[in-house]
Order: C-alpha cells, then structure tokens, then sequence
C-alpha cells in the first residue's frame, strides 16, 4: 500500500513520525482534449492512482523527499520567490498560491510516494499540486472547497511553475466521485457527474513512450486556436461551431483552420458522449473516441506512431466500446472503456499486436475511478 511506503520512507528518512498523511488522484480524460483553455467541455474521472504525502509542520526551511525522484530542493514558505529548481517547485508553487487567500504556509517535512506512471499523461502534476494543498490544508487549518483548490493549483502551474496548463487536470483531481465521470464545463467549472456503467473498465494503455508535447508547440497551439476565435469574431472557440468554423475558412491558413476544426468538433463529442455513455450505447461510443483520436492526430497533429499504433489495436481488440489517445499527445497513454468481463482478452489482444508495430513493450493499467484528494488523516 502507497501510503504505507510513505510513512515508512518518512520514518526512515527523516527520524519522526509525520503528522498529516493526503491522497490525490492522477485523473483520465475520456473525451475533450485540448478543449479546456479555449472554454470548452471535457469529461475526465479520478483514478485509483495517484500521489500520497505525509508530514508535519516544522522550523526553518521545508525539506521534501520522494520515493521515485528523490531530495527535493529546500525552500523557505515565506519566500518563495525565490523558487526551487526541480519537482519542489510545485510544492513552493502551492505554499505561494494558497499564502494569498490563506496567510503565509508553515514550513514542512514531506515525503511524496506516487503509484502513477510518469509520463503517461494521467497527470502526476496536478496530483502533485492537490496533495500539497491538502497537506498544507490540514496542517493550516483553513477552509477551502474542492473547486478553489483546483483553481490555486492551475494559477500554480501557471504563474510559479510556468506551464500554461488549462483547469481540467487539477478539477479532475480535486472533485473526482467514485464510480463517475466528471462533465466539466471549464468556463463555469459546473460538474455534471455521470455514472459509469460497472460492466464497463477503464484500461489505461501505457505506450512507454514519454509524454513529449514541449512548450512551444503547446502555446503554439493556444495561439491558433486564439486566431481561429478572433476571425470567427467569438471570445473563445467554446462560442463558436463547425458552421461558423467554416464560413470564415477563406481568412485562416491552413494549420489555423485545422486546429479549430479539432476544437469546435471535440467540444461537440463531448456534449454527445454524456449521453451515449448513459446509454452504454457501444457504436455511439467508438464513433465518438474514435473520431476524437483521428481529430487529433489529423487536425490538431499531438499523436504519434506509438500512439496511433495502440489506438489501432485496441479498436480491433475483443470486449472494447471505445479507445483514443488521452493528455497532451507526442506520447503517454490512450484509453479504453472495455466490457469487464472482457479485459484480459482485450489486453492478451492489444500489447502484442502494439510490441509487433513498435517494438515496444505497452502496459496496460485496469483503473477504478476514485474521489477527489482527499485528507487521510
């Protein structure tokens, strides 16, 4: 048990017992990718995976230890302007965003033990930020819902870390509900909770290939699709449709109208996707994530061949109801919804059939779908 691998790591590593012990989850995205920064709508679960931290409040500079990445670098929580190199900068990240509403964070020991597969585009960064912000929740006393939290996270991967991420990944990660997808509008941030049939298992397909979308081509993308929605005359691609889309194709490139073409399309998926899961209508749904992942690798160009070859052997694997590629792109992870009964022959089916295309080694992660972060105790 994780949590376990925490206390003792604490224990040995820093010689007392920690005071508060949190989890939160890495999330999967079913449909709605890279629809959250142009308003759009999404639809992301919390998963039974995610980042455990133990700690306690203690004098002097913060110091942090993970199972997988080691000494995190010190930081003072009263000046954390002058930020940590390395994966301590979301914990400094947090302890300066919630200083604002909150008062200044205590100073901590911590121990950080995750079970999620790096790289993979679950989202280990906004699990990492929802940790801290429960850990100095509960070590600080103060009161926050869940939605507020995920908001102080994003600012955090924005403004400290310096990633211009949009909300879905720290809104999965803070209001996740057990057994149900999270419909998401990320402009209001109003949840819709759909329940996820229990015949149906959500399959993670770890391609091995590291998540590789860089920053540039990521904030090139916001670019195009901030183009897109001037010409069209909209605030955001939220507002607009394909028709709109279409009747303004002769004043963008190419590329610009492509990369709208995705938006406007993925968000129209994702409305449609709520009801055909509700349904558990099988045909509905592998149009829908199958039109999501050609979207994607055609208009919006983020997959790759080690995805696309996944993709394409789970589409022809027993027992699944639909599969795309899940995250940012340029490697990580798809996702499968696969009749329960059927998961092993469908995971017997794909892995070889990916390792023949790639020569790679796959995995493939059977997930829960889990609330929200949380305080353990």
């Amino acid at each position: 048990m994780s949590l376990d691998r925490a206390l003792t790591l604490h224990r040995n590593y820093f010689r007392v017992e920690p005071k508060v012990a949190v989890f939160a989850p890495g999330r999967i995205n079913l449909i709605g990718e890279h629809t959250d920064y142009n308003g759009g709508f999404v639809m992301p679960c919390a998963i039974d995976r995610g980042i455990w931290v133990v700690g306690r409040i203690v004098d002097g500079e913060s110091k942090l230890i993970s199972d997988s990445a080691g000494p995190g670098k010190p930081f003072d929580s009263a000046n954390t302007n002058r930020k940590p190199t390395g994966w301590a900068k979301y914990p400094a990240g947090m302890a300066w965003v919630l200083s604002e509403p909150f008062g200044l964070m205590p100073n901590i020991e911590a121990t950080v033990v995750s079970n999620l597969p790096m790289g993979s585009g679950v989202s280990s960064s906004a699990a990492m930020e929802l940790a801290f912000a429960k850990l100095f929740q509960a070590l600080g006393g103060f009161e926050a819902d869940a939605k507020q939290l995920a908001l102080l996270g994003q600012k955090c991967e924005n403004q400290y870390v310096g990633v211009n991420c949009g909300i879905m990944d720290q809104m999965a990660s803070a209001c996740g509900k057990k057994n149900h997808a999270m419909c998401i509008d990320t402009r209001t941030l109003e949840i819709d909770y759909a329940p996820v049939d229990p015949s149906l298992a959500v399959v993670l397909l770890d391609t091995k290939k590291p998540r590789a979308l860089t920053d540039s081509a990521y904030n090139e993308r916001r670019s195009q699709c901030e183009a897109a929605a001037a010409a069209i005359g909209v605030p955001q691609l939220r507002d607009a449709n394909l028709e709109m889309l279409l009747a303004k194709k002769s004043e963008l490139d190419e590329v610009t109208f492509r990369r709208g073409r995705h938006v406007v399309t993925e968000d129209a998926r994702s409305i449609a996707f709520k009801s055909a899961l509700a349904a558990k209508d099988r045909n509905g749904i592998f149009a829908l994530m199958k039109g999501s992942h050609d979207s994607l690798r055609d208009d919006y160009e983020v997959s790759c061949p080690e995805l696309d070859a996944m993709v394409n052997a789970a589409w022809l694997a027993p027992g699944v109801f639909g599969a795309r590629m899940t995250g940012a792109g340029f490697g990580g992870a798809c996702v499968a919804l696969v009749e329960r009964e059927e998961v092993e022959a469908f995971c017997t089916s794909v892995l070889p059939i990916y390792k023949k295309s790639t020569g790679k080694d796959g995995e493939a992660i059977v997930c829960g779908i889990d609330d929200g972060a949380r305080i353990l105790s």
